[in-house]
């Protein structure tokens, strides 16, 4: 197998795949499978959106379920879209809600991802956002950014949502409105967008 990150086809002179990769920051990994006759295979492609959450924590939400702890906010940031964060099933049912996550040190930021649970439940998908961000966890810069997604009750994939490029730690989705209407929120993964530079 053979594979590049850097957006360009694999050719056979492309790197093997040996072990892992680390997509620290996200990106798109392209690969082929390397046939006896020298040829390349069919082409996959891949894309990673969101820096990985190493040494993230959540540092508070206003609701999580925790019968049997299936549904803490943590999954929300587990790097694993198959768990996910939900409120409280019979408790909370007014929103907004929401969570925030201390990413352990600073990055310079320039849009968040979220990814509805992927289980084909709608229940707390949300349509209506806000993103806040902070360097110290105390003061909170509000207008980061807000908004809807578009078609998420039809199309509940991965939404990526670009800002001005700004330096956090820390960092607050709150759900404004649910696709429902019924009070709960729920997300498979929340993360943010990498826009290079210092402290990242």
């Amino acid at each position: 197998m053979v594979y590049t990150t850097d957006g360009t086809t694999p050719t056979t002179t492309s790197a093997l795949y040996s072990s892992p990769l680390a997509m620290m920051s996200g990106g798109t990994v392209q690969a082929a499978c390397w046939l006896p006759d020298g040829q390349l295979g069919i082409l996959a492609s891949k894309a990673f959106a969101g820096l990985l959450p190493i040494g993230w924590k959540v540092v508070s939400v206003d609701s999580q379920e925790t019968a049997g702890a299936r549904n803490s906010a943590a999954n929300a940031i587990d790097n694993n879209s198959s768990t996910f964060w939900h409120t409280r099933w019979n408790n909370d049912l007014v929103l907004p809600h929401y969570i925030t996550v201390d990413m352990g040190t600073a990055h310079r930021i320039a849009g968040f991802t979220y990814l509805p649970r992927q289980d084909g439940n709608p229940n707390g998908t949300v349509e209506s956002y806000c993103f806040e961000t902070s360097t110290d966890g105390a003061n909170w810069t509000t207008d980061v950014a807000s908004g809807t997604f578009a078609n998420i009750r039809n199309n509940p994939s991965l939404q990526e949502v670009p800002f001005a490029p700004v330096n956090a730690r820390f960092f607050r989705f709150t759900a404004l409105r649910e696709i429902n209407a019924n009070g709960w929120t729920s997300a498979a993964e929340i993360s943010v967008l990498s826009a290079g530079g210092s402290g990242d």
